[in-house]
């Protein structure tokens, strides 16, 4: 099968002939239609934390899919392997080998059926930054319907989804973004949007907030403390949050990690397919482009994998995932 590789850290990605992959007794072998382009692809590709993300080199990218079940594993009898059978549109996380390739082997726990509403190319979009999502917001944020939130970086591709969840959830949505994303967020469920580059949030808000969902990082999350209220919940998907500031404070913090689920997956799906919450596709590469979708996310990290964030690259809208067509 083909499939795009990093033999080394920092080098350049090839697209070649890889042995087909051999599917467990608990596992799903799937044909891949499409999977998405995430920023952590670029860093651990690049080796500069691969203390945190070791690889196994050479490596395939892509930690994130869409496709058609091929094969199920023989433990079919009390495994979740059962729920499934060849032909069935699935979406999901990789719990191995990457997917950037034409199949993967990966557990059913990890999967949910494909929403059908939504094509291979939107569906591929949707697992890791929804599931981020949710899971900061939810299970670390304890959000409930009647409380404020706080989203920094509300336009991004995880951003998007905590506003659509926390807006359908009940809550009232607060969000920090540029102005041009103000019409945006708003259409997806904030109530407010803070131009992050006009006036500094802790000065323009005048009450306090019960959870805080930070994307940025750096002194954003340090000025979080200020307006969160007391018994509240930091959330961080990006550095570590400061047990001292958090004591000072009242709060509770957390940097969260995402652990994928095939349950919460389905549950987000249902919300797809009711057309509760959208997913949102900038650009479609196909597979053996995914050196030229790696120079159009690199601009949001200047550095990383020795590309300049100057290169050329495809015109892409502003928001929304980047995804590669791999069938």
């Amino acid at each position: 099968m083909k499939a795009i590789r990093v033999l080394e850290y920092g080098g350049q990605l090839v697209f070649n002939d890889v042995p087909m992959p051999t599917i467990a007794r608990d596992e799903i072998l799937v044909e891949i239609k499409s999977t998405a382009v995430n920023h952590l692809d670029l860093v651990e590709a690049s080796g500069t934390a691969r203390q945190i993300f070791p690889l196994d080199l050479p490596w395939i990218p892509g930690h994130e899919f869409s496709g058609v079940v091929d094969q199920i594993g023989s433990d079919v009898i009390g495994s979740d392997v059962a729920a499934y059978a060849p032909g069935d549109a699935v979406f999901g996380t990789t719990t191995g080998m990457g997917a950037y390739a034409e199949y993967l082997a990966v557990k059913a726990a990890a999967i949910a059926r494909k929403p059908s509403n939504l094509s291979f190319e939107e569906a591929a979009s949707v697992p890791v930054a929804s599931q981020t999502a949710w899971e900061g917001i939810f299970t670390h944020g304890h959000l409930e319907k009647g409380q404020t939130i706080l989203i920094h970086g509300g336009a991004g591709a995880v951003g998007a989804y905590a506003v659509q969840l926390a807006s359908h959830a009940g809550a009232t949505v607060i969000a920090t973004a540029s102005g041009g994303d103000e019409a945006y967020l708003n259409s997806i469920g904030a109530s407010r949007v803070i131009d992050y580059r006009e006036g500094r949030f802790e000065k323009v808000l005048r009450e306090k907030v019960d959870v805080v969902f930070d994307l940025v990082g750096g002194d954003t999350q340090q000025r979080s403390f200020l307006i969160l209220k007391e018994g509240g919940h930091l959330v961080s998907a990006t550095q570590p949050v400061s047990q001292e500031e958090t004591a000072k404070h009242r709060v509770s913090g957390v940097m969260m990690r995402l652990a994928p689920s095939g349950d919460r997956l389905g549950r987000i799906a249902q919300l797809l397919e009711e057309g509760t919450i959208r997913p949102d596709v900038a650009t479609v590469y196909a597979l053996h482009d995914a050196a030229q979708a790696w120079k159009d996310i690199v601009e949001n990290l200047p550095g990383v994998h020795g590309m300049s964030p100057t290169g050329p690259g495809a015109a892409r809208r502003k928001h929304g995932k980047i995804v590669l067509r791999v069938a």
